[in-house]
């Protein structure tokens, strides 16, 4: 290392104390230049990278692991699966991982552990200092703009009221935010165009979370039409086109022609008509098995059923268990529900997205669209009942890119929630069928 003079080195102690944070990189290059005349002075000092800004590439070790996984090792399902503090990070294929390497070109949808708080973005590239220090030399200030704008005057009243009416004002569009992505879970409640959301909880104040499928819009922000990923961002509610009223008339309009009613009949019918059937018969929904899958190392057929854990009471959670004791279902058309037999008052919903810790609960049942499911296995020709011999997926009727699965090769009291559909595929429990 080059020695340095009293001023330089009281110079790299000041830079050091300017220095927001260490450089992510395996050598910080610090520049110092003394400047006398047109000499110049530059050192070089090698510093370590601190371990929090170490980047790893991504490497899949097993699934499901063996031993819990270190930093950018998947595959991982859950966040117990993890070395330590280290989390789960759910992805689509080419997504990037946080704090990691390779994601982008991993066309897989493997899981991978992360830091909690780990950095998001690329490691900084530094360039190679100059052999000689760059000098900018200003010419001259810029000059100020001594154009005052024009004064615009309020025109006086008329004499007398005017019959037009005046004209619409003018809304003034404020400028939009540009999404933003903090976390998946988020630490903190979210800000405004901030991601990724699962439910209204995680965003700040009255903000409330944006569904969205991949290139969809987010009202009141931008970015959004040009990303591919399933991120959901918090937004103002108000930020919705609102809807304005036509032109009123002059006057009211008044009808020339009276609605008549139609007639009713001579004779009154001799059968009533007959009430929609539109509650299925009772069924235990099981997840759907195949010989050819290889569930916990073992081909022989498992029967799985859902099942609220303690009872089909309020708030309690969906999981799987054995069929033989499992509860019964029952499918409402009229809303698009699933019920528990034994307590009809109650409505299969979804508490959020792609984490086990937020499973289907029983609320009490109030037409929300988060107690609405989509069957693609439905078939109205054997009377608002499942074909039993055919699996379907089950959907959130919002997000028909989402299933509802446990997720692992089953085991006794794994809890039922929403997943992206792509992993619960691969690992074959993504269906479900009647049973009993």
């Amino acid at each position: 290392m080059l020695s340095l003079s009293s001023n330089a080195r009281s110079r790299r102690r000041r830079s050091a104390a300017l220095s927001p944070m260490a450089l992510p990189s395996t050598a910080a290059l610090l520049l110092l230049r003394g400047v006398s005349g047109s000499n110049a002075t530059n050192t070089i000092i090698d510093s370590p990278a601190p371990e929090q800004y170490r980047i790893f590439p991504i490497k899949f070790v097993a699934n499901p692991p063996r031993s819990p996984l270190g930093e950018c090792e998947g595959d991982c399902d859950k966040d117990d699966e993890c070395a330590g503090d280290l989390v789960c990070h759910q992805r689509d294929e080419n997504e990037e991982v946080p704090g990691c390497t390779g994601g982008g070109s991993d066309t897989s949808v493997t899981d991978y552990c992360i830091r909690p708080a780990g950095p998001t973005a690329a490691p900084i590239a530094l360039a190679t200092p100059t052999p000689q220090p760059t000098v900018t030399i200003i010419q001259s200030p810029t000059p100020l703009n001594t154009t005052a704008a024009p004064i615009t005057t309020t025109p006086l009243p008329t004499p007398l009221p005017t019959t037009a009416p005046t004209a619409k004002p003018v809304q003034t569009q404020q400028a939009q935010k540009e999404v933003i992505f903090v976390d998946n879970p988020p630490k903190k409640p979210l800000n405004e165009c901030e991601g990724d959301c699962d439910n209204d909880d995680e965003c700040a104040g009255d903000l409330v979370c944006h569904q969205r499928d991949p290139f969809g819009s987010v009202p009141g922000c931008t970015g959004g039409e040009s990303s591919g990923n399933y991120r959901d961002y918090c937004i103002n509610d108000s930020t919705a086109s609102p809807t304005t009223s036509a032109s009123p008339t002059h006057a009211p309009t008044i009808s020339s022609v009276p609605t008549v009613s139609p007639a009713p009949s001579v004779q009154p019918s001799l059968n009533p008509t007959p009430a929609p059937n539109s509650v299925s018969e009772r069924f235990k929904l099981r997840l759907y098995w195949s010989p050819n899958y290889n569930w916990q190392e073992t081909r022989r057929e498992t029967f799985w059923c859902w099942q609220c854990r303690g009872g089909c009471k309020v708030n309690n959670l969906i999981e799987i268990d054995h069929c033989k004791g499992a509860d019964y279902f029952q499918y409402y058309g009229e809303d698009n529900s699933y019920r528990p037999f034994s307590n009809p008052e109650l409505c299969v919903t979804e508490d959020g997205f792609d984490k086990e810790s937020r499973p289907l609960r029983l609320k009490k049942c109030n037409g929300g669209i988060k107690q609405k499911w989509d069957n693609s296995g439905y078939s109205e020709s054997v009377g608002f009942n499942f074909d039993k011999s055919k699996p379907w997926e089950i959907h959130p009727e919002s997000k028909m890119d989402k299933c509802v699965t446990q997720m692992h090769h089953p085991k006794a009291h794994e809890r039922v929630f929403i997943r992206r559909c792509q992993k619960p595929r691969i690992n074959t429990t993504s269906k479900w069928v009647t049973y009993g």
